[in-house]
Parts: structure tokens; sequence; C-alpha cells
């Protein structure tokens, strides 16, 4: 090895011992802050932020090249010569927060520059792009024509409500960001580290070993299992879809619905309780309501959703004539060994919230009872660098995340100071003249249409901000109002032209990407439905006001929605139907909505008696032979 090799090597290690301390400094740091209050609410964001600067740019620095690394190397130095200065004048900063020095204004740009570029290196241009438009609208929002015209404003007070204040940057959202979702973002790769993903493949063998539709319920199962201690649709599609994917695309699915179905399913997990996704816990912050509370009322339209996508796993099954059970043997002595790995930190958490403890407090517990429970067995232990990987890859999760909850600090502070938050709100009543329903849908594109390339989360508070108060204004409540424009910021995951989702599930699959999405929203279809189910119905998030009787029909309404949809959409039941009876399972469908609408009890009557009615004419009809049959070595049912 030459001179220039090695000293070259021995450059990448150190950059790989660099991000690892800095990954690992920040985990610990979380984790020892959700049990002592070691700074105060400002200097917690400060630090948060520098470590999540540090980690992007030092993982952006081993990416890059030529020029790149030089630019980096910049934004490195200033990333800590920044956050050294607020760490350090913090106090000064908030008593001259109206009449800053010309330093205090420079840094502030400076770090307006740094949250921007972050998040363009973690998540790409659209985000940060967005978020530059708001900060140019603070600074020129006067000049903009029309109801859309903003105030004029001194320069150095935007930057200073921008940044330097203490204010934009360092609000609410990176606040979120710092006190617990990083913590449960954490707490995902490490479940993943000590094994306990060994437990959900065994689980998903066992489902897989007796269903016609093998390993696709087993994604749906396994996702859902996974989704309850991530919340991360791209880590539930690497954990779960990297043993799924081969195995349905083996007994007979084409790899666009392998790669959909995977996706469709890994969206459930933002809405799965008790881990619920970022968004779910930025909702807390920003709504007041308890997140315990936020994860009870997602248990039924969670259930809901992972029965859509099983009900077109199975029926897709049927329509392809896949008649293939997976067969990889399940070991069930691995299964309960790994067990307690899945079901004791779920517990723990879920025990402290309901008990009142913060969720700062109830991740610490579940991350370190995951740890301990891993040490007991040497299958499960793991090195020393395997824990350090899984630290550095925990923490650099969290990292991305804080960089884009700066960026997002930025739009809303935006937002509020120029008065666009009471602006937009009054353009999406006026467009929807007031009418409830074209608010909804007004409301339910928009978050599709900024999902096109942007988190969940941000698309949650984007929309939210705007979109809110007119629900609210509307008479629709607060819990309904925000899950409603929350499970749409969820779906935007799957849905052309851009559903990240989709995207990896079907790079996974070796698939093309637009008829991956395309399947993936068939699959998910009962899920686009039910943020609207949601706001005629709220005991579906176990809202009070309702009878009983409306409870109950309520839900078998909403199953019936589902059932029949999936029908349609696939065109197969239990046999292969008929042009009529597909017809009559979309009247099923629009009835049974019209129920919830209008709370007629004769679209209940006949949209429930004409799935009914199909079922029994399905159960008694003759199974006709498939056209297709996929020989596989398992054995059909």
């Amino acid at each position: 090895m030459s001179k220039v090799e090695s000293g070259r090597r021995k450059s990448w290690e150190f950059i790989d011992m660099a991000i690892a301390t800095v990954g690992v400094a920040m985990a610990m740091f979380h984790l020892i802050s959700s049990q002592y209050l070691i700074l105060g609410g400002i200097e917690l964001q400060n630090v948060h932020l520098g470590f999540a600067l540090l980690l992007v740019f030092l993982t952006a620095f081993k990416g890059g090249g030529g020029k790149g690394r030089l630019l980096t190397i910049t934004f490195l130095i200033l990333s800590v010569a920044c956050i050294l200065y607020v760490g350090v004048l913090y106090e000064d900063l908030e008593i001259r927060a109206e009449s800053n020095t010309s330093l205090d204004l420079v840094v502030g740009v400076i770090i307006i520059i740094l949250v921007l570029e972050a998040t363009r290196r973690a998540f790409g241009w659209i985000l940060p792009m967005v978020g530059l438009i708001f900060v140019a609208y603070s600074f020129l929002g006067y000049y903009v024509p029309g109801p859309l015209r903003g105030v004029e404003m001194i320069p150095s007070k935007v930057i200073a409500a921008l940044s330097i204040g203490l204010s934009g940057v360092y609000g609410q959202i990176l606040s979120i960001s710092a006190s617990y979702i990083f913590l449960f973002i954490f707490f995902g790769t490490i479940m993943q580290t000590s094994g306990a993903t060994g437990f959900f493949e065994e689980v998903g063998r066992i489902i897989g070993r007796r269903l016609r539709s093998g390993a696709a319920m087993s994604a749906v199962v396994t996702s859902a299992m996974v989704g309850m201690l991530t919340g991360s649709v791209g880590a539930n599609i690497v954990i779960t879809g990297s043993f799924t994917i081969p195995m349905m695309k083996k007994i007979g699915y084409k790899p666009e619905q392998a790669g959909a179905i995977e996706a469709a399913t890994d969206v459930g997990g933002q809405i799965m309780p008790p881990v619920m996704g970022a968004a779910a816990f930025a909702m807390a912050g920003v709504t007041g309501i308890p997140y315990v509370r936020i994860a009870v009322a997602a248990i039924v339209p969670a259930l809901l959703h992972f029965l859509s996508v099983g009900l077109y796993c199975h029926f897709q099954a049927g329509s392809m004539g896949v008649k293939g059970r997976m067969t990889e043997k399940v070991d069930y002595k691995e299964l309960l060994l790994r067990a307690p790995l899945f079901f004791i930190p779920l517990f723990t958490i879920v025990y402290c919230m309901l008990i009142g403890k913060t969720l700062m407090y109830s991740a610490f517990w579940g991350i370190a009872l995951c740890m301990l429970i891993s040490l007991i067995r040497k299958k499960t232990r793991g090195s020393i660098a395997t824990w350090v990987r899984g630290f550095t890859d925990g923490a650099k999760g969290g990292a991305e995340i804080a960089a884009s909850c700066a960026c997002m600090g930025l739009m809303v502070q935006s937002l509020t100071m120029t008065g666009l938050g009471l602006k937009l709100p009054g353009i999406v009543e006026i467009l929807s003249g007031g009418n409830v329903a074209i608010a909804l849908f007004i409301v339910g594109l928009v978050s599709i249409i900024l999902g096109c390339g942007v988190s969940t989360l941000a698309v949650y508070i984007l929309v939210a901000m705007v979109s809110a108060p007119v629900l609210l204004k509307m008479g629709i409540p607060m819990l309904p109002a925000h899950f409603f424009i929350f499970f749409y910021a969820c779906y935007s995951m799957v849905t052309p032209p851009v559903g990240m989702g989709a995207m990896i599930a079907a790079k996974l699959a070796g698939a093309k990407y637009i008829p991956t999405a395309v399947e993936a929203v068939k699959a998910a279809a009962g899920g686009f439905i039910l943020p609207v189910l949601i706001i005629w119905n709220p005991v579906l998030l176990m809202e009070p006001g309702q009878s009983p009787l409306q409870a109950v029909l309520g839900v078998i309404a909403c199953l019936g929605v589902v059932l029949s949809l999936q029908v349609l959409i696939v065109n197969y039941y239990i046999n292969a139907i008929t042009p009529w009876e597909r017809a009559l399972s979309g009247i099923s469908t629009l009835t049974l909505i019209g129920y919830f609408a209008t709370e007629n009890y004769i679209f209940f009557i006949v949209g429930l008696g004409l799935i009914i009615f199909i079922s029994v004419r399905q159960f008694m009809m003759k199974e006709q032979p498939s056209k297709l049959v996929v020989k596989t070595d398992g054995d059909g049912i």
C-alpha cells in the first residue's frame, strides 16, 4: 500500500471515528437528559441542534468529494462556532432580542444558512426550498400583490425572529425534537440492534405458512408489529421488506405488487400505537393533547388500515391464483427467546405513559430494558462495535429529523410574524365557501401535494398551521381535525408522483416506481377514506358524544366500507366476482359512506345488506378454477 493510500485510509478512519463519537455522545446526552435536568429549554435545543449539524455534515463529508468537502468543513467549523456563541451568550441574547449587535445578526444569518443546508443534505432540495421561500417572504412579502401581501419589516428584526433572537429555529418544533422525538427514533434503532427483528421474522413465518397470501400477509403482520416500535416508514420497509418482498415475489406476486404491499403496510407504522411517527409527537406538542390520548385515538384507525391492506393481499392472492404458503421453518424456540425483546420494552413504555410519566422518561426505560435484555443471551448480546454502530445510526436518524425541525421552525415563525398564518386560512375558507366537505377536500389535497418529497412531519406541521384553524372554525373538534391532517400527511408517503415510501419499496423489489405507487394506493385505499369517516364519526377515535348504538353501527359501517372497497378494487372476493357484483360492491361502499355523512339508517341498511348479499352468494358459489396457478414447494389452501 502506498503512502497516499495509507494516508487516505487513515483519514477515512478518522472521519468514521468522529461520526461514531458524535453519534454516541448525542445519544448519551439525550438519555441522561431524560432523567436529569441538565440544561434549560433553549440550552437543550442548542446542544441538540449542535449535535445534529455536526452529524449531518460529518456524514455528508464522507460522501462528498473535492470542493464539496472543503465547503462541508466550512459548515462544520461554522456550526461549532455558532452553537458555542449561542450557548455562551444565550442569556444576553434573550435580553437584547430587539436590539441585537451586528455580530449577533451575522451569526443569525449563518445559523439560518446552516439549518437550510443541513436539511438539504438530509432530505434533498424540496423541504429547504420551501423553507427558503418562507424566509424570503419574511423579508420581501410586502412586494407580493393581492391578499397575500405581507407587511414591511426591518431586516434586523426578521433575522432576530428567525434565529438569533432564540425563536424560529429555536422554537416549539425543535423543542419537540429535542425532548422526545429523538429518543423514540433512537429507541427504534436500538430495537433493531438488539435483535428484536428476529422475533418479527419468526412471527412472519408463522403467518406466511398458514395463509394463501403467504408472505404478503406476513408483511402486514410484521409491519404492524415493527410499526408499534419505530413509527418510521423507511425503517419499517428496510427491516421487514428485506425479508418479505423476496418471499412475496417467490410465491407469485409481481415485483410492483410486492413493493406496493410493503409500502402500504409500512405507512401504517406511523399511526400504529404506542410509538407512532414523529408527526404524532408533533401533534401532541402543537395541540397540547397528551400523547397517550393521541395514541389511544389511533388504535381503531390503525387496525382498519392494516385490515384494508390485509384484504387487498388476500383477495389479490385469490385473483392471481397464488396458492403457495411460505416454506421456511419456524424456530419456535428462537421465537420465545426473542419475545421479551419485543414485549417488555413495549409494555414498559405503555405502562409509563399510562401512569403519567413523561415521554422522555418512558422512552429511556424502553431503551434501557431493551439493551439489558439483549445482554442476557450471547446470540443477541452483540459486540461493542455493534452497539456503537447502533447508537450512531440512531443518532443519525434523530439528527436528520432535528435539522428538518429547525427548518420547519423557520416556516412557522414566518407564518406567525408576517400574518401569513392568518391570511392562508382565510383563503382556504373562501375557496371552500364555508362548506366543510370542500374544505376537507382542499386540506387533504394540499397534504398529498406537499408530501411530494417532504417528510410526514413537515407536511403535518405546515398544513396544521394553515388549515387546522379553518376546520376548527367550521365546528370540527380539535382531535379529529388534526387527525384528518395527520392521516393524509402519512398517506402522502405512497402517493405519486413522489411517494418516498413507495420509492424505497420499489427499489427493494426491483420494480418500476409509478406502478408500485399506484398499487400501494390501491392496497391502502381504505386508509384514504378513513380521515373523512373520522370527521363524521369521531367514535373511531374513541371520542365521546355518540350513543352506544351509533358507535357500534359506525364501526360496523367502517368495516363494511373497507371490505366492499377492496372487493371493488381487486375484483375478487371468495371467488372471482361478476360485473354486477362489482357494481353492487361500489354501491355498497357509497351508501355506507353516505350513512356516515347523513346518519340516515336507510343508507346503513342498504349498504350492509348489499355486502352481506354478495358474501352469501360468494360462499354458495363453487370456486372457479384460476387462470393462473403459481407452483411452489408449499401447499395451497
